[in-house]
């Protein structure tokens, strides 16, 4: 009973954070209004998943979805990019455990490399095909945008989401740091 009550904390807890910070991304799009330059959820989402495991994949699916049926766009668009935002976080948790040491990939500097690799760049790919097609297949993309939507979807992902917010939020939330290091992120962040 107690471990229900603390699974779906986390999950309520997951879910507000993704919405929150999904909200803060499409604030910032100026290109479309599903696709922002900055998308820290993709790090969110990866973070998650490689600390609290593949379980918890509800409220990354029920976060994205809110985010994109809030912002635009038709149920069956949204459930789309739900899904392709899911799915990235799976594939990339899933490569970095198999082939990257998992939630420890920044202990060693060949596993950090391994983690580039797929979570930021094979991964990313999901998010960013699977988005801006439903996008398109729904009406809410020109097709002649596609390639333009696609890339600035990746590339948000890709850079920010993953390289910055994922070794920003695994690494915090796994290691016990001294305080003076709470003012690495932002530093980092402002500096992206």
């Amino acid at each position: 009973m107690l471990a229900d009550r603390k699974y779906l904390l986390s999950l309520a807890g997951l879910f507000g954070l993704y919405v929150l910070a999904g909200k803060l991304g499409l604030s910032l799009a100026s290109l479309h209004a599903s696709a922002s330059p900055v998308w820290p959820p993709t790090g969110i989402a990866l973070a998650a998943f490689l600390t609290l495991g593949y379980r918890i994949w509800p409220a990354i699916f029920a976060g994205a979805f809110v985010v994109n049926v809030t912002t635009m766009g038709s149920v069956a668009t949204s459930l789309g990019i739900a899904s392709g935002n899911t799915l990235e976080g799976l594939l990339g948790a899933y490569l970095v455990n198999r082939y990257a040491s998992g939630a420890r990939a920044f202990d060693h500097s060949q596993d950090v490399f391994k983690f580039a690799g797929f979570a930021a760049l094979l991964s990313t790919v999901v998010s960013a095909t699977v988005g801006v097609g439903s996008l398109a297949l729904g009406g809410y993309a020109a097709w002649a945008d596609v390639d333009e939507i696609w890339f600035t979807w990746w590339l948000a992902t890709m850079l920010i989401g993953l390289a910055v917010f994922g070794e920003g939020l695994t690494r915090f939330g796994l290691m016990t740091l001294p305080l003076t290091f709470l003012c690495t992120p932002p530093l980092v962040w402002a500096a992206v």
